[in-house]
This record gives C-alpha cells, sequence and structure tokens, in this order.
C-alpha cells in the first residue's frame, strides 16, 4: 500500500511542476550530504551576487506523511523563498516504514548542526533562522523547535540537540 501511494502521489507531484523552471537569479549548492544514510541529502539555495554575506536562513521540512517526500518535491517552493533574500536549507529526510520514529526528528537536528558548522561556508545567519514545515514536516518542525527551546523535552531523544541555536520563528502549514 506504501508503495502504490508513494507512486500515486509521486505522480501527481510530477504533474504539478512539470511546467516550473529553475530560477537562473539563484545559486544551488546541491544534493549535500548531512548524514552517512543515501537519503540524508540537502540543498541550498541563495539569491545570486551576494557572495558569502549572511543572510536570514530558512530551514524547510517537507511534508510528506512521513511515508512520502523529498527535497526534490519542495524545491521550486523553496527557489522562491530564496528569491526573496534568504538563504534556504532544504533537505530529504528518513522516510517510514523502512526508518522508525524518531529517524525524521534526527535528520532535522542532524541538519540544524550541519547549518551551524556550515554557516560561515554558506552564508547564513544562524541569528536569524526560521523553520518551517508543510503537513508532516509541520509536526516535526514543532517538535524540533520544541526541542531548541525546551532543554527538558529534548532531553528525551537519545541523540544530539543542536545546541545555541534558537529559531527567530516558526511556520507550520497544516501541521
Amino acid at each position: 500500500a506504501i508503495e502504490k501511494l508513494r507512486g500515486e502521489w509521486g505522480a501527481g507531484d510530477a504533474l504539478r511542476d512539470a511546467d516550473l523552471e529553475i530560477p537562473q537569479d539563484l545559486e544551488r549548492f546541491l544534493d549535500i550530504s548531512y548524514g552517512s544514510h543515501a537519503l540524508q541529502k540537502l540543498d541550498v539555495y541563495r539569491p545570486a551576487g551576494q557572495g558569502s554575506k549572511p543572510l536570514p536562513v530558512i530551514v524547510s521540512i517537507h511534508g510528506g506523511g512521513w511515508f512520502y517526500g523529498s527535497k526534490e518535491l519542495y524545491s521550486h517552493y523553496c527557489m522562491r523563498l530564496a528569491q526573496r533574500g534568504f538563504a534556504v536549507v532544504n533537505f530529504s529526510y528518513r522516510l517510514a516504514p523502512e526508518f522508525r520514529y524518531p529517524a525524521p526528528v534526527e535528520d532535522s537536528c542532524t541538519v540544524l548542526r550541519w547549518v551551524q558548522a556550515h554557516a560561515a561556508q554558506y552564508g547564513l545567519d544562524t541569528n536569524n533562522l526560521f523553520i518551517l514545515g508543510d503537513s508532516a514536516g509541520g509536526q516535526l518542525c514543532w517538535q524540533v523547535c520544541a526541542m531548541l527551546t525546551n532543554p527538558a523535552y529534548a532531553a528525551a531523544f537519545a541523540f544530539e540537540v543542536p545546541q545555541n541555536l534558537t529559531p527567530r520563528a516558526c511556520a507550520l502549514n497544516c501541521g
């Protein structure tokens, strides 16, 4: 049933995106590994001509019911955000049922630690960090924001949560 849904949803998303073009006014850094699994890849989008100037950074967490989705499905949305003056980090996380909870939460925290470690290289202003998520990504977004702002909650997890990183805001779309 999962593979059938993935196929049906994928066909719909491909139809939705068929006529979309990649903006030419962006710098794109694609398929950067943030972990050891093949799915743990991210993209960074920035407005062209900014050099390494630190920009407010948006981290986008895709939706898909925790069993579907990827950074590719949200690439056009994230590129549009970058065109508005942001650096945007768009990533894929490990999906159910192949990977059990809390794998996507752990991946989200790993991406945020990557953002901290590579802020200077990609011009990411971590003092102006925004996290957004759609659907399942919205649920992951609020959970990660709770971890970043509540040490007692973060301590309930057996993986490393980023330290000294506080989002300015989070945006939950149908989370």
